[in-house]
């Protein structure tokens, strides 16, 4: 069994960036994120302070925005709008999941097509299921996407069964994975028989938020497991996968936490600095 070690390679893609970072604020731009947070969620402003210690560490400016869960969505835009009017903002994310009562796909889509870091925007989606020109990707897609490459895991081929259907995660991860030739199987809440297509898969992903859902049984031998579930049970964070109960039939398996999750983050500060030289050459 070998961990595909997220943590560890989200710092070589950090320490990848440095010079690049560098080199702009040698020309006096340094990379800006603008964040807008809403309301006061653990696991949301948990991952917001992650984001933030990263941009730090990194040089990069860190703009964030807090609003109450009352806020409505015409503040929201407003903001965004001015963020994407904001010359030393160079990528924008609004941390999700949003209240009920705001529209999230208006509200991601106010953002502008070339500061979408987080890849949300219609048009980026868009070119990614069209498999065109991609500016940017979802971050958690294509983090385990970084990763099976960092491991030399060739997909081609592959059976692969995703477990979660969402338009963030599991959707475009399966566009990913089939652009490169893999044969794909989604799996999602009205899937009547979720273990009868977790069995036979070379590879499995889940990403549903169910902690320990995949057993023991649910897997072949030497699958490769990629677990982006990130779950508190019992006052620990653990996936989606029951990490001790199947890591001995895994080729390879991600660890919870440290897996996925640094490499969300790695990606994301990768595709804001990718913007910001962009920007440095209109």
């Amino acid at each position: 069994m070998i961990l595909l070690d997220g943590k560890k390679v989200s710092e070589e893609i950090q320490l990848s960036l440095k010079d690049r970072i560098n080199s702009l604020v040698e020309r006096n731009i340094t990379p800006g994120l603008g964040v807008i947070i809403v309301g006061k969620r653990e696991d949301s402003i948990k991952y917001v302070n992650a984001k933030k210690k990263v941009c730090e560490k990194l040089g990069i400016h860190f703009f964030l925005k807090e609003f109450n869960e009352n806020v409505s969505e015409n503040e929201l835009i407003n903001e965004i709008e001015k963020m994407n009017n904001n010359s030393e903002i160079h990528g924008i994310l609004v941390q999700l999941p949003l209240p009920m009562n705001l529209n999230k796909e208006k509200i991601v889509n106010t953002i502008s097509v070339n500061k979408d870091v987080d890849g949300f925007h219609m048009i980026n989606a868009g070119k990614l299921f069209l498999n065109h020109e991609k500016q940017f990707v979802p971050c958690t897609p294509l983090g385990c996407m970084e990763l099976l490459d960092h491991y030399r895991i060739d997909v081609e081929g592959l059976n692969i069964t995703i477990i979660g259907a969402s338009d963030i995660v599991g959707l475009p991860l399966s566009m990913m994975l089939l652009q490169r030739g893999a044969t794909i199987t989604i799996c999602h809440i009205r899937t009547k028989d979720v273990k009868q297509h977790t069995k036979h898969a070379d590879l499995v992903i889940s990403c549903c938020g169910v902690p320990h859902l995949v057993k023991n049984d649910w897997l072949k031998e030497d699958v490769i497991v990629i677990d982006i579930g990130m779950n508190m049970l019992d006052g620990k964070l653990v996936g989606d996968v029951d990490f001790l109960e199947v890591k001995d039939k895994c080729q390879y398996i991600t660890p919870v936490p440290g897996g996925a999750g640094p490499m969300t983050i790695a990606i994301l500060v990768k595709q804001l600095v990718e913007s910001c030289e962009r920007f440095s050459k209109l």
